[in-house]
């Protein structure tokens, strides 16, 4: 594992933490800034390995079925793919209270998940709810493991704890350093 992809993800210089970056805690809050998501260091070759191999996925399919609009979304993902892979995480203010978690300008209710987990990924953590509804979209966010107990501590109130481990296509993305 290299350097960057062990950084710590909270912002020591962000308004809302105490010294250090932890996360600071106000009558049954915890506020922190942490990226958005890992941010992994991609050379040239990881960018001349998408283009072959999306050259090479796209040829076959075209000689598979001569169809040019499928042969051309195959290299339009190819570019979005480049494209999201340079984009640099931005940093997202987190806070959990007794209400639930605020995520930027987002606010969910505890009463959206049915349990939470804390994920590990390599050296770093996430606090992970699962959602009640089939297409809402999980919510996570990236924690300093030494914080972990706090955080339980404090969705264990609302939510019951689901041991989980990565998912395939996450372990799959860590590993292509998506």
């Amino acid at each position: 594992m290299t350097a960057q992809e062990e950084t710590n993800f909270y912002n020591p210089d962000g308004e809302d933490q105490a010294a250090g970056g932890a996360p600071r805690a106000n009558a049954g809050s915890i506020t922190w800034t942490a990226a958005e998501y890992v941010e992994h260091k991609r050379g040239i070759g990881w960018y001349f390995a998408l283009l072959v191999v999306t050259a090479g996925f796209a040829a076959g399919l075209f000689f598979l079925t001569k169809d040019y609009f499928a042969t051309g979304i195959i290299v339009v993902l190819g570019i979005i793919v480049a494209a999201y892979a340079g984009r640099k995480p931005g940093q997202v203010q987190f806070e959990l209270s007794n209400k639930g978690i605020q995520v930027g300008n987002r606010h969910y209710a505890y009463n959206l998940f049915k349990s939470f987990s804390i994920v590990h990924e390599g050296a770093q953590a996430s606090l992970f709810f699962v959602p009640l509804k089939r297409f809402m979209p999980p919510v996570s966010a990236y924690i300093d493991p030494k914080d972990e107990a706090k955080i339980a501590d404090l969705v264990g109130e609302h939510l019951p704890y689901e041991d989980r481990n990565p998912s395939a296509i996450d372990r799959l993305s860590f590993r292509l350093r998506l």
